[in-house]
């Protein structure tokens, strides 16, 4: 009688177990949108800003502006290099003829040089930016995750600290919660999100950096919900969409997550969608020849994704191969 209640109460163990169990699925249209909608926002914005140019051509911030929305364009991978960074860098020359002592203007020459690899005329222009103008936040900030991508960790944090203690609007902390990223302080970084959503319970990129954290103390549930929840939000934008599917795949969902990688593979046959963010999808089910491969594409591309490779733990599964070494030797990082 004991076995017999013992099997029942197993089985309706498994069945409570298996009707609990949460079902995901990814909403197609969102997912084919890639992040249209911010997209055609920052779009519009350099229209408008060249709009304004057209009708006074003497005000800098009109220049700044538009660098600045297609350096996030292709950070964020709405759009490739070629489509955004040579028309920031027209527009970088004017600006510097404007008005080179421009604490904005100097910030984007130092970021500008931080994508293509030129490490001393990068530093060089965050430090003369941050010279004429000690409280741009934002300059400090970039070049916080320039010094954290060179692994000069105890310069980064601490200059990651003078943004969080000057940031009296709290409009840093997800700036800040990408250091302690770095770091894998994911208590911190969860803690610090859970202030920021509190500003804007609705922002996808607040909810994107918490699903991170989430992810990176295995709190599987809470990861995917926040995740899900970001990407919506977000429009389907990919670099949502890449920390999702690795999400899935570390939380064991590898059907869905092989669903993304495989419609990211196919659409990115007629469509531009950054190959580092993809490799993180194939990473995350241990697909690891195919996230190498999409490296080193990324590296044709001139992914900016590449220059956090020394200091980015999602490559820990591949770091010590050969492959990953030749192409991290190719960056060429200051030792």
């Amino acid at each position: 009688m004991i076995k017999n209640i013992a099997v029942v109460v197993l089985c309706f163990g498994t069945i409570f177990s298996c009707e609990t169990k949460k079902e995901y699925t990814i909403d197609k249209t969102i997912l084919g949108s890639f992040g249209a909608k911010h997209r055609d926002g920052y779009i519009d914005r350099i229209k408008l800003h060249k709009g304004e140019i057209a009708k006074d051509s003497t005000h800098v911030n009109d220049y700044v502006s538009i660098i600045e929305c297609n350096i996030i364009m292709f950070a964020f991978g709405f759009m490739s290099r070629e489509q955004t960074i040579p028309e920031a860098k027209v527009f970088q020359e004017k600006a510097y003829a404007m008005d080179s002592l421009n604490s904005q203007v100097q910030e984007m020459a130092g970021i500008l040089h931080f994508m293509d690899s030129e490490w001393e005329a990068s530093e060089k222009a965050f430090k003369k930016s941050l010279e004429i103008n000690p409280e741009n936040l934002q300059a400090r900030h970039w070049y916080t995750l320039y010094l954290m991508a060179l692994k000069r960790i105890d310069e980064g944090f601490s200059q990651s600290t003078i943004v969080h203690d000057m940031d009296k609007k709290g409009d840093f902390l997800v700036a800040r919660a990408s250091i302690f990223y770095f770091l894998e302080d994911f208590e911190k970084m969860k803690e610090l999100m859970y202030k920021s959503l509190e500003k804007d319970s609705l922002s996808p990129w607040t909810l994107d950096w918490l699903g991170m954290a989430y992810n990176g103390l295995e709190e599987h549930d809470d990861a995917l919900e926040t995740y899900f929840k970001a990407f919506n939000l977000s429009n389907g934008t990919v670099e949502v969409g890449s920390g999702l599917g690795h999400a899935l795949g570390e939380a064991g969902e590898y059907e869905l997550a092989k669903e993304m990688a495989s419609f990211y593979d196919e659409a990115s046959k007629i469509k531009y969608l950054p190959a580092c963010q993809r490799a993180f999808i194939h990473l995350g089910i241990g697909e690891n020849d195919k996230a190498m491969s999409l490296l080193e594409q990324a590296y044709q591309e001139k992914s900016w994704f590449l220059q956090f490779m020394q200091i980015e733990h999602w490559y820990d599964p591949i770091r010590n191969t050969e492959r990953f070494k030749a192409l991290e030797n190719k960056m060429n990082f200051p030792q």
